[in-house]
């Protein structure tokens, strides 16, 4: 089976809400029409930190200091994704950021994330983290 390294920033707002985007709803993407986090796969020759910050300037169009969270892997029909995960602060509105891919971007306290349609397991994900910090 083939390993894909991919790498996802959990990008926590001043009010302790998460910045999710919204996939564009295209039937040939995974996962159309739901919620994730930003990030995608570790190109040839980068780091999975290195990754974080090209996906944070392609996604959201800016760039924050990121603290390495957890790897871990997740099993999908034809691959292993290799997950790296990252943690980010930052102090922008939404409507700072230069949306790159995607129909949106919206912070979300953890009772909201709980009611959307989450893409690639990132739900587990993020109750995980909520639990952590309330720990």
């Amino acid at each position: 089976m083939i390993c894909v390294p991919c790498t996802a920033i959990v990008i926590e707002n001043k009010q302790g809400e998460i910045l999710l985007l919204l996939r564009d709803d295209k039937p040939t993407i995974p996962y159309p029409n739901h919620w994730t986090l930003v990030g995608g796969k570790v190109e040839d020759g980068e780091t999975s930190e290195t990754a974080a910050h090209r996906e944070m300037r392609e996604e959201i169009g800016v760039d924050v200091d990121l603290i390495f969270w957890k790897r871990y892997d997740r099993r999908h029909p034809h691959v292993i994704v290799d997950q790296h995960i990252y943690v980010g602060k930052i102090d922008l509105p939404c409507e700072s950021l230069i949306l790159g891919e995607g129909q949106d971007a919206r912070f979300f306290n953890h009772h909201q994330i709980t009611a959307l349609k989450i893409g690639f397991g990132f739900d587990v994900l993020l109750h995980e983290y909520f639990l952590r910090k309330t720990n």
